[in-house]
């Protein structure tokens, strides 16, 4: 089964980050034949937070061909295990090598709103409705409507937004998505209420696949989270960008969808928001700039994606709604505030993931003597040497790290979300917030030494003739669930 993974605008590329560390650190679906096809559409093709995860996706696409796709023992490795597949690269049989593509690619996306809708051209009548309708003030304060350019972004405005996705319909992406969809399929969408592009693209979006002239298109099991207001930014008098506006965006938003008949079709529709905004962001329009911390929130509009992937099709007859349970609302949040089947199906994989990571990325790089396997390469002293493969895997765990490290302080940017600490490279046994792994005068938990017994045991098992990538891999994954199993429960 092939799950379409739509991430419109800057919040559904962030959630589309917190999708792959998801799927980096082995979420399991009982489907092992998944393919998770990730699409970010946004206007603003410069935009940080879009490059950050458009790289982020390939590094993942990379490593799998490397250290995981042509290992046959899914007990000894789950990281990387979901394949990803390039939107552009659909058709049965076409190999899947090649860079991963997953970006609509807008045409005149560099011109302002008048010359996309061809103003200049329009009969004068048109043009005096289209001046009712959209501000054409020059002064800046106005930010005229008309003129806006479009790089950067709707910023803030949905009524432009809708006219600019109905092309969508037009583009060779979409096209390729008609030809080659089929009824086992299924589709996701990310968006925002609140701004412009989430708004604006995702009930369009919609209405696009309920109209498709593919019947398996038209008919698709489609699910969707909308994610209302989680951040504030600081107020600027040349911006478009009015957070005290977002609320009754959303309110607007929501009644449409209320009475949209292609919106109430959606099998399973997710809502998430945070109203614990500590303080505002700064307030950046677009472009290279935008690039914000890691949220909370976001990492649980990421778990929607799996909790979709996961249902039955008997279960998503008709449509439904959701939103997140979680035992206690706290600020800081930790991870004691989850229930039992959140820390079991998203948190337990995350904990191995970050084991591996300070493992590979802290403690084997210090293991010079010891005999357990370690490519002779990976010497921080010689870090320019190190092959691109393992320099790759070893940039996204550093990425992971940064990820949650992002989420923790993230004071700036909402409520704090305390899970892994990475700041002790001698040992493990302080990795998780809010627990210790047990230690005592014989027993020194998850010191250096303990880790490097662990990948000793693992390396004698592996096969002579397994490659070194996956034999590298597999021994990660089996030490750090050596090392989930010392700590014992989650908090």
């Amino acid at each position: 089964m092939r799950i379409f993974v739509f991430g419109i605008g800057g919040t559904g590329a962030r959630v589309l980050r917190s999708l792959a560390m998801l799927l980096a650190s082995g979420v399991e679906f009982k489907d092992k034949n998944i393919e998770v096809i990730p699409v970010i559409i946004d206007m603003d093709a410069h935009n940080g937070d879009t490059a950050r995860t458009r790289n982020l996706f390939r590094s993942y696409h990379a490593i799998r061909k490397t250290f995981v796709q042509s290992s046959p023992d899914l007990e000894k490795n789950k990281f990387f295990r979901t394949k990803i597949r390039s939107f552009n690269r659909l058709e049965s049989g076409v190999a899947d090598d090649v860079e991963l593509d997953m970006q609509f690619d807008f045409q005149n996306k560099d011109d302002s709103f008048s010359k996309f809708i061809h103003f200049n051209g329009l009969r004068r009548l048109d043009q005096d409705i289209l001046e009712l309708l959209y501000n054409d003030a020059v002064e800046s304060q106005d930010f005229p409507e008309l003129h806006l350019n479009l790089s950067l972004g709707f910023k803030g405005n949905p009524n432009i937004g809708s006219v600019v996705f109905n092309q969508l319909a037009n583009s060779q992406q979409f096209k390729n998505l008609e030809s080659n969809f089929s009824g086992q399929d299924r589709i996701f969408i990310i968006s925002s209420i609140f701004g412009g592009t989430g708004s604006s693209g995702f009930p369009t979006l919609v209405k696009l696949i309920r109209q498709s002239k593919n019947a398996s298109l038209a008919k698709a099991v489609l699910g969707a989270i909308t994610v209302m207001p989680y951040f504030d930014v600081e107020p600027k008098e040349d911006s478009a960008i009015n957070s005290s506006l977002f609320t009754t965006k959303t309110k607007a938003a929501l009644s449409y969808y209320a009475e949209d008949e292609d919106i109430l079709s959606i099998n399973a529709l997710y809502y998430i928001a945070d109203n614990a905004k500590a303080s505002q962001l700064e307030n950046v329009e677009g472009g290279h700039e935008q690039i914000n911390d890691a949220h909370l929130v976001e990492l649980l509009a990421a778990s929607a994606v799996v909790d979709f992937i996961a249902k039955d099709d008997h279960e998503l007859d008709g449509s439904k709604c959701f939103e997140f349970g979680c035992e206690l609302d706290n600020t800081p949040f930790s991870i004691k505030d989850f229930s039992t089947r959140t820390k079991e199906l998203i948190i337990a994989p995350l904990l191995q993931f970050a084991y591996a990571a300070q493992i590979a990325t802290k403690i084997i790089p210090q293991l010079k003597d010891n005999t357990f396997y370690r490519p002779k390469e990976l010497d921080l002293e010689a870090e320019m040497d190190i092959p691109n493969d393992y320099r790759n895997l070893l940039s996204f765990f550093n990425h992971f790290k940064s990820w949650t490290e992002e989420e923790m302080a993230n004071q700036n940017h909402g409520r704090p979300f305390q899970t892994f600490s990475f700041a002790d490279a001698e040992h493990l046994n302080n990795l998780v917030v809010g627990k210790k792994v047990s230690t005592n005068f014989f027993n020194n938990g998850l010191s250096t030494k303990k880790v490097a017994e662990y990948l000793n045991r693992f390396e004698t098992k592996e096969p002579k003739e397994l490659g070194k990538p996956l034999k590298y891999m597999n021994m990660l994954y089996q030490t750090a669930f050596e090392c989930t199993k010392a700590l014992g429960q989650l908090p």
